[in-house]
């Protein structure tokens, strides 16, 4: 079998647990190193914090998807003493000849009657629970009413007052949005929240508290108009369920599918890539085509868990897959695809392809994304690709100008410096190319951001974050 680092950077579940990996290896703690004659099946010895060794091993009879194991107490899979093991398998240690163990071959096994077709009589569909379901849509409704109580006493007591009150009430009633499946408003309320604490500390600037007030009491109001159709059973249109992922439904694949939110024989392009909120919220933003559209991959890694859940990263070559699932929403909509996709270069076909649905005039995008940003259901933030005649610098900003002359400030993305627009690899990046710019509105400066990310010529993309 043959691995490389990068493969194995690949595998990780985060960078932690890449360098402990590595350090394991170089630092000799494997005792006993073994695989089978096929090089299908790779196992190791290896010395432990506690008084027993770890055996850890990898499955490769699918070489696509390989299996690891290891007795160690991590939850993470794979843990860092599979990662050491892939690094003993790429720098080709010594590996002793063993027969693949007996509760491996009767795994193997398993796996391979499990991905046997099944019998292909027809099976009687699911049967619906419509009186839980109902039952579940009537206890959303209920958390719809006590957010919009609890906007009302706000509303009744003042902004002001609300700001210097006992937040920790509020974050109180977020909490309870989970019982009433509710996670989406939850997240709404505790954004209200935090706007709150930003008020304390910047000299009473009240219009963001009051702009997530409005765009909930909205999300609100539609939420129950939603509901109330489902209950009644009236037709729902798939632009109707966009309510379903503000209000907080997880959705699977399968789900998506049968609602008819995918796309067949689609490539994508990674533009850019960034992690908020401490990490906890990675972003990957796509060209898609043949769509010509901008969407985004969501990884969120709550703090508690994060360890858990496996690192996005940016992708710097072309996605293929045959279905691709594109979650309701509005812009730049939420993306995902399952594990049956390839990869390939980018091509100078490619780099014509996103080129062609840059936006040319600033003035008219400004308006644009100033109207959606108003709609409640809209993200806020929205990814752009804009055709620039040139990037320069005015004293401390750097302005980008369009080919009609308007000019559009630049605002750096959070942990990055605009000065990074001086030390490209070629100024000719500063002119007549494109870039995709993400755009936002502050509300304590009362202006709209845009935040480039990344430039576009017709043989490259720079980016400016990683």
């Amino acid at each position: 079998m043959s691995i490389n680092v990068a493969w194995i950077e690949e595998q990780a579940v985060n960078a932690n647990a890449l360098k402990n990996g590595r350090a394991i290896y170089q630092s000799g703690k494997f005792i006993k190193l073994y695989r089978s004659a096929d090089e299908t099946f790779y196992m190791g010895e290896c010395l432990g914090s506690g008084s027993k060794n770890y055996i850890t091993s990898v499955d490769f009879q699918d070489q696509s998807h390989p299996i690891f194991r290891c007795n160690c107490p991590s939850r993470q899979f794979p843990c860092k003493h599979s990662i050491g093991l892939l690094f003993a398998i790429e720098d080709k240690a010594n590996f002793e000849i063993c027969e693949i163990p007996e509760d491996i071959v009767k795994k193997r096994e398993r796996l391979i009657k499990r991905a046997q077709p099944k019998d292909n009589t027809e099976k009687k569909p699911k049967k619906v629970n419509k009186t839980g379901q109902k039952k579940r849509w009537m206890k959303q409704k209920e958390g719809l009413f006590v957010c919009e109580t609890m906007l009302q006493d706000i509303t009744r007591m003042g902004v002001a007052a609300f700001v210097n009150s006992q937040l920790k009430d509020y974050e109180n009633i977020a909490k309870q949005m989970n019982d009433y499946f509710l996670p989406g408003i939850q997240r709404l309320i505790l954004e209200l929240v935090i706007e709150a604490k930003n008020a304390l500390t910047s000299d009473a600037v009240y219009d963001g508290v009051i702009a997530n007030m409005l765009r909930l009491y909205q999300i609100v109001k539609k939420g129950k108009q939603y509901l109330d159709k489902k209950i009644n059973e009236e037709e729902i249109t798939q632009d109707d369920q966009i309510m379903d992922e503000l209000l907080g439904h997880v959705w699977n694949l399968k789900e998506l599918k049968e609602a008819g939110f995918y796309e067949e024989n689609q490539e994508f392009i990674q533009l850019g890539f960034c992690s908020k909120n401490e990490d906890t919220l990675q972003i990957g933003y796509w060209y898609v085509h043949p769509l010509q559209e901008i969407h985004k991959t969501v990884n969120m890694r709550p703090l508690k868990v994060a360890k858990y859940i496996k690192e996005d990263d940016s992708v710097l070559e072309k996605v293929r897959t045959s279905c691709l699932y594109l979650y309701p929403g509005v812009n730049n909509r939420r993306m995902r695809y399952d594990e049956n996709f390839t990869t390939c270069d980018i091509e100078a076909q490619d780099y014509v392809h996103i080129r062609e649905i840059a936006k040319i005039d600033f003035e008219q995008v400004i308006k644009e994304v100033k109207n959606q940003l108003k709609n409640p259901l809209c993200d806020q933030e929205i990814a752009i690709i804009l055709a620039y005649d040139q990037i320069k610098q005015n004293q401390d900003d750097f302005v980008m100008v369009d080919e009609f002359n308007h000019q559009l400030k630049l605002t750096a993305m959070e942990r990055t410096s605009l000065h990074a627009l001086t030390t490209l690899p070629s100024q000719n990046l500063l002119s007549k190319q494109c870039a995709l710019v993400i755009f936002s509105y502050d509300y304590h400066t009362h202006h709209l951001l845009a935040k480039p990310m990344s430039l576009i010529s017709n043989e490259q993309i720079v980016r400016l974050l990683y």
